[in-house]
């Protein structure tokens, strides 16, 4: 039994740590990102996610549709001021989507919407 709580509190541990929203370390915090703007949107074929980064960094983007599966998973190395990122529609239908920037201890999501 004991066993058993034991797995219970480390699973829902690790789970949980994987939410933290701003967690600071030095060497792991997201760059400061501002101004975060997709054009256009709603799209037809292609949109360009603009932001501004205060730092280099290194982020994963990744988009999902409202069911939460991942259509598309990036490795993107930040400059420090304006980034862009393009992103295009290829065989996705039209709905709404969320796209999310993140490292190891910040996440930042919002949405699109494909026409």
């Amino acid at each position: 039994m004991k066993k058993l709580v034991y797995i219970l509190l480390l699973f829902l541990f690790t789970s949980l740590s994987g939410f933290s929203q701003d967690n600071k370390k030095d060497n792991d915090s997201i760059a400061n990102i501002t101004n975060i703007n997709v054009y256009p949107n709603p799209f037809n074929d292609k949109t360009t996610i603009s932001f501004y980064s205060s730092t280099e960094n290194n982020i994963t983007f990744i988009v999902q549709d409202l069911l939460g599966n991942i259509v598309k998973s990036e490795n993107i190395n930040l400059v420090e001021g304006k980034n862009e990122i393009p992103f295009y529609k290829n065989k996705l239908v039209a709905g709404i989507y969320i796209y999310t920037l993140k490292n190891k201890s910040k996440v930042i999501s919002k949405r699109f919407v494909i026409k």
